[in-house]
């Protein structure tokens, strides 16, 4: 029964922490995921995965299972794409904190701390973001850390083969879906199964093939044969523009290091772990793990754009966590705390004492990180002076208790605040232009907007993306004024920074701008966004027989910084 209660405090805590630390992000989505929501809204509506209603499909989201679970629970609700993005990914998350709170009882036999330090953190940390950011990175990050619980059943499930038969069918199964969740889940899947057959005995290797082959390959290779049918292409049309000619983007180098830096206590925890095993089976767990440290450099072969709360390097996040907690089992306190007496008082004194000055540690940066190595280092002194002696309880176990405690606490806070530091998404006059332009959207007009995400839903226009990541022509071609001719912009929009990146960025304002001023278009407002250099640029075109009224929607919006706005047909210069 003591076990189950466990479980339980384990569940109840990991679901409060994740719906308050969720709350503290902004309720709006993040602008690049209202493309998905665009594509999921026609798909819902009947139109197919389409861009722009009637036109050819193009996959210009790269979460095709995301974008399907929209379409269908708004059709099956009558919710908004919005609010079904909401609630599904509450749901994933709160499904991803209990598959962590499972995960982590089971594999430190009902440990209560290492169970409190990996589910916590997992709540407090970037999942809480992602819950409100509105991609795919919760069901993303929900199957990646089921497919490396079921690796470790599938090679240490042997006491349970109930356990290890199904991981054998959920590996191959889990791996299907990452791949329909993102493109380049098929790069994790494929890591953690060849992983995983190299660990297993030669009768279950079999199984796995057949399983594999059954549940990933041919449902898999059915669903690429479709997908290269249905939109025309061999890759997804954002990988042509990711890509940009290079194969290497070292430049996000940087980006992807920050992962395990940040990381690094958990390193610790978990070499000190490996260290106290036996060496083969060390050596197993170091291969496990070895899908996650290999999956994040993968995103060198693309451009990170859109990586919002750095949404590609996250999701393997739990999969250490959850290492780091099996390693803290075995450095960890085994005796229960010592009965209340009087000649205990005085280490429940220090004990208390040591809490305060501890839980000081997490409002200071440097101190706390510092703290977590220290603890870590102080727990596995602590069991090595156990296993030889050295201290009796109850002074080492209240010890053990409290170095525990602190590692919980500590570790939640550095996810918390990881969290918090991404950027904070709220609408801006991109929604609200949007909106404006609402009434417009059955007149056949075409936007040109380099903002793909709140212009183009909110508006309902015929939307041409000038970076191409969803135009087929733009991303194998490129852009030019004949393009631009051929669509009639009654309106083009693009966003203008000083050091835009990636640096290409330039090279589309510029040529938008000169189109602009070539074609005689009117500089219809020049909004700052988060300063003087970081603008949304409007123009309009004269000729469109509803210029004035489109003039009127850019520059009567309240609440946002105008450098610049028109008159109706006011000539004005960039």
């Amino acid at each position: 029964m003591k076990r189950y209660l466990v479980l339980f405090l384990l569940l109840g805590l990991g679901t409060l922490v994740l719906l308050v630390a969720q709350t503290r992000h902004p309720l709006a989505p993040s602008e690049d995921a209202y493309i998905t929501f665009r594509y999921a809204r026609n798909l819902a509506e009947g139109h197919g995965i389409v861009w722009n209603v009637g036109e050819d499909p193009v996959e210009g989201g790269t979460e095709f299972l995301w974008t399907v679970l929209l379409a269908g629970t708004s059709r099956l609700t009558g919710l908004s794409i919005e609010a079904a993005a909401r609630v599904m990914n509450l749901l994933i998350g709160l499904l991803a904190v209990w598959a962590m709170a499972l995960a982590a009882w089971g594999l430190t036999q009902a440990r209560l701390w290492p169970g409190l330090f990996a589910t916590l953190a997992f709540a407090a940390g970037p999942l809480s973001y992602h819950v409100r950011a509105g991609f795919a990175t919760p069901l993303f990050t929900l199957l990646i850390l089921l497919m490396a619980v079921m690796a470790y059943l599938a090679v240490y499930g042997e006491p349970h083969a109930r356990a290890r038969r199904a991981s054998l069918v959920g590996l191959p199964l889990a791996g299907l879906l990452l791949g329909l969740t993102r493109p380049e889940g098929v790069l994790f899947a494929g890591l953690t199964l060849v992983v995983t057959w190299f660990l297993l005995a030669p009768a279950a290797r079999w199984r796995l093939v057949q399983t594999t082959l059954l549940l990933l390959i041919v449902p898999g290779a059915i669903y690429f044969v479709w997908r290269w049918h249905y939109f025309g292409y061999f890759l997804p049309n954002t990988f042509y523009v990711k890509n940009a000619g290079s194969w290497l983007h070292l430049r996000y180098f940087t980006d992807i290091y920050a992962l395990f830096r940040f990381m690094a206590p958990l390193f610790l925890l978990i070499g000190f772990g490996m260290w106290r095993m036996p060496p083969q089976d060390a050596l197993k767990k170091g291969f496990l793990l070895a899908p996650a440290i290999l999956f994040p450099w993968s995103y060198l072969l693309i451009d990170q754009l859109q990586n919002l709360g750095k949404r590609f390097q996250y999701p393997v996040y739990p999969v250490f966590l959850l290492a780091a907690a099996m390693a803290l089992a075995a450095l960890g306190p085994r005796a229960s705390l010592p009965s209340w007496r009087r000649e205990h008082i005085p280490f429940y004194l220090a004990g208390s004492a040591a809490l305060v000055f501890m839980l000081f540690a997490p409002f200071v940066v440097l101190e706390r990180m510092t703290l977590i190595v220290v603890l870590v280092a102080v727990a596995a002194a602590l069991r090595w002076a156990d296993t030889r002696g050295l201290f009796q309880p109850p002074g080492l176990t209240l010890a053990a208790h409290g170095v525990a405690l602190a590692l919980v606490v500590f570790n939640t806070q550095a996810a918390y605040r990881l969290a918090n530091s991404f950027y904070p998404t709220v609408f801006d006059d991109r929604k609200a232009i949007g909106e404006a332009l609402a009434p417009f959207a059955d007149k056949g007009y075409t936007l040109v907007a380099s903002e793909a995400g709140w212009i183009p839903y909110f508006s309902r226009w015929r939307t041409v993306d000038p970076f191409g990541l969803n135009d087929e022509y733009v991303a194998h071609h490129g852009l030019d004024f004949a393009y631009l001719d051929r669509q009639h912009p009654a309106i083009i929009m693009y966003h203008q920074v000083k050091n835009p990146h990636p640096p290409r960025w330039a090279d589309m304002v510029k040529l938008l701008r000169d189109y602009a001023q070539a074609r005689g278009y009117i500089l219809a407002a020049v909004i700052e966004r988060k300063g003087p250099q970081d603008l949304h640029v409007y123009w309009v075109d004269p000729k469109n027989p509803d210029a004035a009224a489109l003039i009127q929607a850019i520059t009567s919006q309240d609440g946002f910084i105008y450098q610049q706005r028109a008159t109706p047909f006011q000539e004005q210069s960039p």
